[in-house]
């Protein structure tokens, strides 16, 4: 059996981890085979596979999936007010409040409440504005559409993901050194060992008179650090830009769905909400679901192509200049990530450069926010699909339909069929009645499969 690649070829890695990293992933997709076919009523419906544990008769054909980098869930917020996404997409959230509870730090049996902090950047892309600490102005903005898994891994190992099942002789120690080789190679000198982990351990609570349960232990990495939040960038760190996410959806995606007169949902926006596949409002989830949901239809069993991983694909250099119209397509830079998949890439002036950021103009408009440049960003994964001689399983009914908001259409939320839309919004798509003993089993076992994961899971 071969081996999974990490996410765009870096070579971090010496071979025993590299075998411990495929591994994992090879875990995750296993996984999330079951996990599907749980949800929607047995693995004959699903057409997602592992390419480690699956033989195929010739090589995968390819396609790659893009969409836009800028969030597209902050942009719909601000109808006909883009500055005012720009300036959203630039301030942090707090992760208690995305999950509903509240997080601690538990020291010597006393809790002390706490906040971790996330970017809203939720395209599997993410920006940080460098800033000189004298003058204010900007120095350099880094995107990176690399997963926090995989820095997980490099502190803590195969330990560090407990509910994936890797084989004994495959589970392998982290790396430390290298973490902090390549923060202060990529984020800043600065960074010291400490800073990258929790103190203390850390605990949460769903509600004030609920009991405290564990989510990080002292010593454990923390991805939500001072050096991946305001004062650098090493990794992802919205909850839903993971390596685990795309893998979840690329096989919830992989069963194809019908309305109740049984005709195909095709349409990205209703069949994202007709299996709750991702965020509606995103860009990204209802390209990714309706390309590889299109593969499945023609009879096709697809997979994630190996590297697996979300990436910078493209740059529209055309769209930015100078103040005096001057070519700056050199300031865009790729940094990690191998043979066109970049994982990391900066835009900043050369030495020599007579002008700075705030100087260039994007689409005729002064830089000010990284997300003018998220704008012009494209982001892609790499889907793959294979002749199994399977044919297409025949579909099966909505569990899901999406809701409107009344004053901002543009806005979608998700409600299990049979549920009324909440106040203020509205029906998105028109309905006729679904065969209610159907989609009622499948949404019992979507919400049966979302209990049984607890926090620290969904935090994986």
């Amino acid at each position: 059996m071969g081996m999974l690649d990490t996410p765009g070829g870096v070579r971090d890695l010496d071979p025993q981890r590299l075998a411990g990293w495929s591994a994992l992933v090879s875990a995750w997709m296993d996984a999330m085979v079951a996990r599907t076919a749980g949800q929607v009523g047995g693995a004959e419906h699903v057409r997602f596979f592992n390419p480690l544990r699956t033989a195929t008769p010739g090589p995968l054909a390819e396609r790659r999936i893009s969409w836009d980098a800028f969030p597209r869930p902050v942009a719909v917020r601000y109808p006909g007010d883009p500055a005012g996404a720009r300036r959203a997409a630039d301030e942090f959230r707090s992760l208690g409040d995305y999950y509903g509870v509240t997080f601690y730090a538990v020291r010597d049996g006393q809790a002390e409440e706490i906040t971790l902090r996330y970017r809203p950047q939720d395209e599997y892309c993410e920006w940080y504005a460098e800033r000189d600490p004298d003058t204010g102005r900007m120095l350099r903005i880094v995107f990176t559409s690399e997963g926090h898994e995989y820095w997980r891994f490099l502190a803590g190992g195969t330990a560090a993901f407990p509910s994936a099942t890797v084989p004994a002789d495959q589970r392998v120690d982290g790396d430390r050194a290298q973490l902090l080789r390549l923060y202060r190679e990529l984020v800043s000198p600065r960074v010291r060992e400490e800073d990258l982990y929790f103190d203390t351990d850390i605990a949460f609570r769903r509600t004030p008179d609920g009991q405290l349960e564990p989510y990080r232990s002292r010593g454990a990495y923390n991805p939500y650090n001072v050096w991946n939040t305001e004062r650098g960038l090493a990794h992802l760190t919205h909850p839903e830009n993971s390596l685990y996410g795309e893998i979840s959806l690329a096989a919830a995606a992989s069963v194809p769905r019908a309305g109740a007169d049984g005709t195909p949902v095709t349409d990205a926006g209703r069949l994202v909400c007709c299996a709750a596949l991702g965020d509606p409002n995103r860009s990204s989830d209802p390209t990714i679901s309706t390309d590889v949901n299109d593969l499945v239809r023609q009879g096709l069993s697809v997979t994630l192509r190996d590297p697996i991983g979300l990436y910078i694909t493209a740059f529209d250099d055309a769209a930015v200049s100078g103040p005096g119209g001057e070519n700056v397509a050199s300031w865009w830079r790729p940094v990690r990530g191998a043979g066109g998949l970049t994982l990391r890439a900066e835009f900043a002036p050369p030495p020599d450069a007579p002008f700075g950021l705030e100087d260039v103009l994007v689409n005729g408009l002064p830089l000010e926010y990284g997300g003018q440049l998220a704008e012009v960003t494209t982001m892609s994964l790499f889907g793959a699909a294979a002749d199994l001689g399977q044919p297409a399983p025949a579909p099966i009914p909505c569990d899901h339909r999406c809701c409107a908001r009344d004053d901002n259409p543009d806005e979608l939320t998700l409600v299990t069929i049979g549920s009324q839309c909440p106040p203020g919004w509205h029906a998105a798509f028109e309905e006729t009645p679904l065969r209610q003993a159907a989609a009622g089993r499948l949404a019992d076992s979507t919400r049966q499969a979302a209990g049984s994961v607890r926090l620290p899971d969904l935090l994986a």
